[in-house]
């Protein structure tokens, strides 16, 4: 059995915009990239709405040019399509139904913290769960989004769920530094002093991914580790200046009142780490799979996170523990040069184990569709 499979994508051509501002075309091209394994698949496309006119340089799909179609121009070829990133129109959905196609919705966000904040607080309110009320035949997600999404995808959406491995790979950050003419030796981590600066890149968005328990950890690494720290930059926080709340905390914080924090805006990891980053430090509720996580693996960087997907790797701490993390982020400033051989080989590892060409993701991707075919023959 050999099947023709379409993922969609979609491209904004909003200033700024583009493959980094969000994690969601690159989940698209690296299930793209594992399918091109499979034993399964025939012909795999990446399409988009019929109205893009072109794909915006900031996307770097160079190289993937013969895969991207529009929707309408495969859709009468396609036996699964993957809703992804871009959403079927109904009249679409139905052209696959005559056809006796699977669509499948692929959730790769936790969509039941973004209803919730939707019902409550108005907040994106450009999102909706399923638009056009598509009758979908399965719903794969990640492990990250099974506790609090999967009885949810389930009644909501009134389909099977399935959960499937995250994937990943440095597609992205290969490009993007070859774009800069960056050698990866200049970009990976290196000891450049005793003194450490912190980065946080949360999104601050929702609240999955905040600087809070970060900002609140690093203070208190400053307090106990006198000189250990140079300083903390705070990603993704510029819009934060004007609020009341965050100024009233952070600026009883002694890390702000000794001059050694900074409020930036957005930008990618890869652009950001090689010049303002020693220690990563994250945080996440409920969403601990983030391709964040294994760019700074990938770079050698010390990873500080509550990951629990991620336990065996960079240095972890749990759950909402302050006084745990500020405790990682010490053994990071402390131990990561003596250790960075040993933590580069488990990085490789780890990653081997997200990689789109890992044998076991393919297979389980494979057997995916196998049972989807055959459940319902």
């Amino acid at each position: 059995m050999k099947v023709n499979i379409a993922i969609s994508l979609s491209f904004s051509d909003q200033p700024g915009m583009g493959i980094w501002s969000n994690g969601g075309n690159q989940h698209c091209v690296f299930l793209y990239q594992l399918l091109r394994h499979s034993p399964v698949a025939g012909e795999v496309w990446l399409v988009h709405d019929d109205a893009c006119s072109g794909t915006p340089p900031g996307y770097m799909m160079d190289g993937l040019e013969d895969v991207l179609r529009p929707v309408s121009s495969v859709i009468n070829r396609t036996d699964l399509f993957i809703e992804m990133n871009g959403v079927l129109a109904p009249a679409q959905a139905e052209q696959l139904r005559r056809r006796s196609a699977k669509i499948v919705s692929y959730q790769f966000g936790n969509a039941y913290v973004m209803a919730l904040e939707n019902f409550a607080f108005n907040a994106h309110t450009d999102w909706a769960l399923n638009p056009h009320r598509t009758r979908f035949d399965e719903i794969w997600t990640n492990a990250q989004h099974e506790h609090t999404c999967k009885s949810f995808f389930e009644f909501a959406l009134r389909a099977p769920v399935h959960v499937l491995p995250h994937l990943w790979s440095p597609h992205f950050i290969e490009r993007s530094l070859a774009r800069r003419g960056v050698d990866y030796r200049a970009w990976e981590y290196r000891n450049r002093a005793r003194t450490k600066r912190i980065a946080v890149f949360e999104p601050n968005v929702n609240v999955v991914k905040s600087a809070l328990i970060p900002v609140l950890a690093a203070n208190e690494f400053h307090r106990r580790v006198p000189g250990g720290l140079e300083h903390l930059y705070l990603c993704c926080t510029e819009q934060m200046k004007d609020n009341f709340a965050f100024n009233r905390l952070v600026h009883g914080l002694e890390v702000v009142r000794d001059g050694k924090a900074t409020a930036t805006g957005r930008f990618p990891f890869f652009q950001f780490a090689a010049n303002f980053t020693d220690i990563v430090l994250c945080h996440q509720w409920e969403n601990g799979l983030n391709y964040l996580y294994y760019e700074a693996l990938h770079g050698g960087y010390p990873l500080v996170h509550n990951s629990p997907f991620l336990r065996d790797v960079g240095y972890y701490y749990e759950d909402f523990d302050i006084d745990a993390a500020a405790g990682a982020i010490e053994r990071a400033a402390l131990t990561h040069d003596i250790r960075l051989d040993g933590y580069r080989r488990d990085a490789k590892l780890f990653l081997a184990e997200v990689s789109v060409s890992s044998p076991l993701n393919i297979a389980l991707y494979t057997e995916r569709i196998h049972a989807l075919f055959e459940r319902q023959a």
